[in-house]
């Protein structure tokens, strides 16, 4: 089994985790019969982050450095998985954490069970019982029941059924979304037993309730079918987060 690792980045270094990132995947234990490639999708940025990504990549070969032209997330991710080789894809989330060090072989048990994907246990770096809830709910309902696995679980997919389907959606937000309804036609995904963490930097940054109930109305919108372009401006508010705008937030 080879499993590629595809990691889009856009102005990375603000979140304080591109660093660890990349130490964590480097440092990631490969089980037996199994290889990895780590493959860095950097757009340009404004910040340094495609020179932190080439630091680590003269010192690692399993970290391969992808310039990319895209104009979103989604369409850095399918970049990454068009330059992979694997059998496997994870698409990492660029402010997310693996389990250190056995994240590797525990995809290899969650898909030896017959299963075609998945995602890690969800958990946020910071202490608050609204983050506590979001983890919560997004691993028990929606990953569990409802089969929809955002990126900030670093979901894990069979390269063939993400062929059949067309790879990811090139949406400017929700693509994750839609990439689980479409995966859910296969089979349900399955949870990986170890937890990955998220920084909760935005939450912060915004306030803890009035980030959550952006949330909550962007899927709302979502559900009416409002354009992904203009919801993922009034989620971003031109932070560049999945796509590059002219004016920045820092």
């Amino acid at each position: 089994m080879r499993l590629s690792i595809i990691l889009p980045c856009l102005n990375e270094i603000r979140h304080g985790y591109l660093d660890r990132i990349l130490k964590n995947l480097a440092d990631q234990l490969v089980p037996k019969n199994c290889e990895k490639e780590i493959i860095a999708v950097a757009s340009a940025s404004d910040d340094g982050t495609e020179l932190v990504l080439e630091s680590y990549a003269t010192r690692s070969p399993e970290i391969q450095v992808v310039r990319s032209l895209a104009n979103n997330r989604a369409q850095r991710l399918n970049d990454g998985i068009a330059a992979s080789t694997g059998d496997i894809i994870l698409l990492h989330h660029p402010a997310t954490l693996l389990p250190e060090g056995i994240a590797l072989q525990l995809i290899e048990q969650s898909l030896g069970s017959g299963g075609d994907w998945g995602g890690f246990c969800h958990s946020f770096d910071s202490a608050h019982w609204l983050l506590d809830f979001t983890s919560w709910y997004s691993n028990n309902v929606r990953l569990r029941q409802k089969g929809i696995v955002y990126l900030d679980h670093c979901p894990f997919i069979k390269r063939q059924v993400l062929a059949e389907i067309g790879h990811v959606p090139d949406l400017d937000i929700f693509e994750d979304t839609v990439l689980s309804d479409r995966l859910c036609q296969f089979s349900k995904p399955v949870l990986a037993q170890g937890k990955v963490i998220t920084s909760a930097r935005r939450f912060h940054q915004r306030g803890i309730y009035r980030h959550a109930m952006l949330n909550q109305l962007l899927k709302i919108c979502y559900h009416f079918n409002i354009d992904p372009s203009w919801l993922n401006r009034l989620y971003e508010q031109k932070a560049s987060i999945n796509v590059k705008y002219d004016e920045q937030v820092k």
